[in-house]
C-alpha cells in the first residue's frame, strides 16, 4: 500500500485531466479510457483514437480520489478490498455448481494466492481485470439462481452485471457463450435459446452503442501479428497457468510470439476446445466437467488473446490477462485433485504446499510494487527478461544517476529491430535522450536525435514536438521555439496536454505572465488541484499589475 503511482497510473489517475476536473461525472460515461485531453475538434479526434472504452473502471478510480485525493495507499486498498470479494465470490461460485465444501475452499485460496494476480493487486491500474471479474461472477451467480428458481428477473440481472463487466473491461464479452452451452445441457430447446440469450445481446448492443459515442464507428487499426502469434499466446497462458513460477515484472511477447513449444502447444489447445464443444453439445454424453471446464478456460482467455492483434496495445502478453481464465483452472484443479487423489489426506498436502509456493512467488513482486516509481524500477534485477517497455523504463531511471549503465540498455532494446513494438520505443528512446541532453545543454547530442526523429515515417509526435521546443528554449532560440509553441496551442486550443506544456516552454525562458495564462486557460476546462497548485506557486513571480 506505500507504493507510488506507477507506469499507467499516471495517465488513468494522478495526471488524468478528466478525472481530476469538475466535469468528470458529465463525461465519464462517453469518453475514452483515461479520459478527453480536450474539447477542441483537433482533440477530440485524437481522442477517439483511444479505442478502450471502461468507464466503470475510471468511476471507481474517481470516487477512491473524492474520497482520499491523490493518496496511492486507497487506490491500493480498494484493489485489495476487490481481490478479496473476487475470491470469496469464486468460493460462492463453486459452492453453487456443487464442487463440495472443501474442494470449494481450496480453489479459492489458490486463486486468492495465484503468482500472476500481483499484477493484478499490487499495481493499480491493473483494476480493470478486478472490476470486471467481479460483475462477471455475480452475472454467473445471478445465471445459477435463474436456473435454479426459473424466475426471468434472475436472468436480466446476470445480463445487467454482464453489461457492468463489459464497461469495466471488455474481456467477459464471451461470458453468456458459456451460459448458453450450460442451458443447452439441460436440454433446452432451440428456440427458447433465443429468449435466454435476448438479454445477453441487449446489453451487448447497449455498450456498442456507448462505445461509439465515445470512439464513433472506427476502429483500430491491426497491428500485424499472425495466426501463429495467436495460437502462441494461448500456449503461452496455457503453459504459465499451470507454472506460475520464476515470473518476470513483465512479459516479453517477441520471446513469445518465436517459441515453437508455445504453438504447438496452442494449437493443441484449440483442437481439444473444439472437441469440447462437440461433446458439451452431445447431450447423451454425462460426464463433461473435462469439456466444459476447457470450453470455459478458452472463453475466458481469447478476447485477451485477441489484443495482439491491435495496433493500440502497449502489453500484447501480459500477467493481469490470466485474472479470469485462472479462476476456471484453479476451480479444475482443486476438483480434480479432490477426485482423483487418494487418500484425501495427499489431496490436502499437495493443494497447500502449491498454495505455499503461489505465496513465495507472489511476495516478492508485490513488495516491488510498493515503492516510490525509481526504486520500482531499478528494483528488477533481470532487466534482460523483462519486455521493451520496463527496459525502457529502467533506462531512463537509470539515466541520471548512471549514465553508461543506462544507454547500454537503450542499446540491447535498439538492437531488437525484429521485436513486434520496436518502432514505437525506438522513438521514444530518441524522444528521452535528445530532451535529458538538451537539459544537460549538450545541444549537438540533442541536435543529432532530434533530426533522427523527424526522418522517421511521420515525423514528430507531439511529445517529441515539445520537446524540440524546450530544446530551442535551451539553446537560445526562443523566437523559433514559441514559433512551434504557437502553432501547437492554435491547433489545439482546448487541450490540457498541449496547453500545460506550452506552459513549461515559457518557464522554461522565465516568461512567468505567458506561463500563467496558459495555465489559466487550462484550469478554466480541467479544475484540478494540479494546476491550481501551480498557479499559485507562479503568483509571487508575476508582475503585480497582473496579479
Amino acid at each position: 500500500m506505500s507504493g507510488d503511482f506507477l507506469w499507467d497510473d499516471k495517465y488513468f489517475i494522478s495526471e488524468n485531466s478528466n478525472l481530476l476536473g469538475a466535469r468528470f461525472l458529465q463525461d465519464f460515461w462517453r469518453s475514452p479510457f483515461g479520459g478527453f485531453s480536450g474539447t477542441d475538434e483537433n482533440s477530440l479526434r485524437i481522442d477517439r483514437g483511444r479505442q478502450f472504452f471502461r468507464p466503470l473502471t475510471s468511476l471507481s478510480y474517481w470516487l477512491d480520489f473524492k474520497l482520499w485525493g491523490l493518496n496511492t495507499a486507497a487506490f491500493h486498498l480498494t484493489n485489495i478490498l476487490l481481490h478479496v470479494i473476487n475470491s470469496i465470490l469464486l468460493l460462492l461460485i463453486l459452492l453453487r455448481v456443487g464442487l463440495g465444501r472443501v474442494p470449494a475452499f481450496a480453489g479459492a485460496i489458490l486463486f486468492s494466492v495465484f503468482p500472476p494476480h500481483f499484477e493484478n493487486v499490487a499495481w493499480i491500474s491493473g483494476r480493470t481485470d478486478l472490476l470486471s471479474f467481479l460483475f462477471a461472477a455475480l452475472s454467473v451467480l445471478s445465471f445459477l439462481t435463474f436456473l435454479k428458481k426459473k424466475r426471468r428477473a434472475w436472468l436480466v440481472l446476470s445480463a445487467l452485471f454482464f453489461w457492468g463487466g463489459l464497461l469495466a473491461k471488455e474481456n467477459v464479452f464471451l461470458l453468456p457463450c458459456l451460459f448458453l452451452l450450460v442451458i443447452w445441457r439441460r436440454g433446452t430447446k432451440a428456440r427458447d435459446l433465443l429468449l435466454v440469450s435476448g438479454p445477453f445481446v441487449l446489453s451487448a448492443a447497449l455498450w456498442f452503442f456507448l462505445r461509439a459515442m465515445a470512439f464513433g464507428h472506427g476502429a483500430p487499426a491491426l497491428s500485424g501479428r499472425s495466426t501463429l502469434d495467436f495460437f502462441s499466446v494461448i500456449g503461452f497462458y496455457t503453459a504459465r497457468l499451470v507454472i506460475p513460477f520464476g515470473l518476470t515484472v513483465t512479459v516479453d511477447s517477441a520471446s513469445v510470439f518465436a517459441n515453437p513449444v508455445y504453438t504447438a502447444l496452442g494449437v493443441l489447445i484449440a483442437a481439444l476446445f473444439a472437441v469440447s464443444i462437440i461433446l458439451v453439445l452431445d447431450r447423451k454424453r454425462r460426464q463433461i466437467d473435462t469439456p466444459l471446464l476447457l470450453s470455459g478456460y478458452v472463453l475466458f482467455v481469447l478476447p485477451s488473446v485477441a489484443v495482439i492483434f491491435s495496433s493500440l496495445t502497449l502489453s500484447l502478453v501480459a500477467w493481469r490477462f490470466l485474472y479470469l481464465p485462472s479462476a476456471v483452472f484453479v476451480a479444475g484443479l482443486a476438483h480434480f485433485a479432490f477426485r482423483l487423489v487418494r487418500p484425501r489426506a495427499v489431496a490436502y498436502t499437495f493443494l497447500g504446499l502449491l498454495a505455499i509456493a503461489y505465496v513465495v512467488e507472489t511476495y516478492p513482486k508485490s513488495d516491488l510494487f510498493g515503492r516510490d516509481e525509481t526504486g520500482f524500477w531499478l528494483r528488477i534485477k533481470r532487466v534482460d527478461r523483462e519486455d521493451l517497455i520496463a527496459q525502457f523504463n529502467v533506462a531512463i531511471k537509470t539515466l541520471p544517476q548512471d549514465e553508461k549503465k543506462a544507454l547500454q540498455i537503450f542499446d540491447q532494446i535498439l538492437a531488437a529491430k525484429a521485436h513486434p513494438l520496436f518502432p514505437m520505443w525506438q522513438a521514444r528512446i530518441y524522444e528521452e535522450l535528445a530532451i535529458y541532453y538538451a537539459f544537460q545543454k549538450d545541444f549537438a547530442k540533442a541536435e543529432y536525435y532530434f533530426g533522427e526523429l523527424s526522418r522517421r515515417p511521420g515525423g514528430q509526435s507531439l511529445h517529441s514536438t515539445f520537446n524540440y521546443s524546450y530544446y530551442l528554449a535551451f539553446a537560445g532560440k526562443r523566437e523559433e521555439g514559441e514559433g512551434i509553441i504557437l502553432d501547437l496551442v492554435g491547433r489545439y486550443p482546448q487541450n490540457h496536454f498541449v496547453l500545460t506544456r506550452a506552459a513549461k516552454f515559457y518557464l522554461i525562458v522565465k516568461d512567468y505572465p505567458r506561463a500563467a495564462d496558459l495555465y489559466g486557460r487550462d484550469y478554466g476546462l480541467f479544475r484540478n488541484e494540479q494546476t491550481k497548485k501551480l498557479l499559485e506557486e507562479l503568483r509571487p513571480l508575476l508582475p503585480r499589475m497582473d496579479q
